[in-house]
């Protein structure tokens, strides 16, 4: 797999020696990836989604609370059709109240909040129906899946596949799901502020 990356990297080791007669030499190195399409992916409403205010007596004292679903679209704008890869990242590791899905933050009394799981509800790959596709080991096998976790390659396959397609032009329809832990677990003397941030990285297969 490959990144749309490129790098360039100048590195130079100058010696100064005023009576030295022996040859004196410097190396230049210059690297870079060039890709057949670049993509971009992105989100509708900017990627934001606000719950608002929560009143902590709205709160589940004994299990977690089940926040109300938000449908986001996820686009993936590509300049021909290239077999592309997406890879969540999650902005607040280790914050998951139960280590699945992306976390919500820390109280200020080291408390997890919660978690966020986007779930793919339908593809369309080029006006056709598609299907989400993950990989939990870099690509070498692939399973259908609506949910999406940190760190698996999502990408997407035709309809009864399980083999990611070129695409240029994808859209996912997607709903945010979002928990809060149990009440009794957290400190709620005080206003508490969450925030839960996942970035999407594009590669390419």
């Amino acid at each position: 797999m490959k990144k749309y990356l490129a790098a360039i990297s100048v590195t130079t080791l100058i010696g100064v020696a005023p009576f030295a007669l022996a040859a004196s030499s410097v190396d230049l190195t210059v690297t870079g990836t060039i890709t057949p399409a670049a993509c971009m992916p992105s989100f509708s409403d900017g990627g934001v989604v606000d719950f608002g205010k929560i009143q902590a007596k709205d709160l589940n004292q004994t299990t977690h609370t089940t926040l109300p679903k938000t449908p986001i679209a996820l686009n993936v704008t590509c300049d021909a059709p290239v077999l592309f890869a997406l890879i969540p990242v999650d902005n607040k590791p280790g914050t998951s109240f139960n280590n699945q899905g992306f976390g919500l933050g820390m109280t200020d009394a080291n408390e997890k909040v919660g978690s966020f799981t986007p779930q793919v509800r339908s593809v369309v790959a080029d006006g056709q129906a598609a299907r989400a596709i993950d990989s939990s080991n870099n690509g070498t096998t692939w399973v259908a899946t609506s949910w999406v976790f940190p760190d698996r390659l999502m990408s997407v396959g035709a309809v009864g596949t399980l083999v990611p397609i070129a695409a240029q032009n994808v859209l996912m329809n997607v709903d945010l799901n979002a928990w809060i832990a149990r009440a009794d677990g957290l400190t709620l003397t005080d206003e508490v502020a969450f925030t839960g941030s996942a970035t999407f990285e594009m590669t390419y297969l």
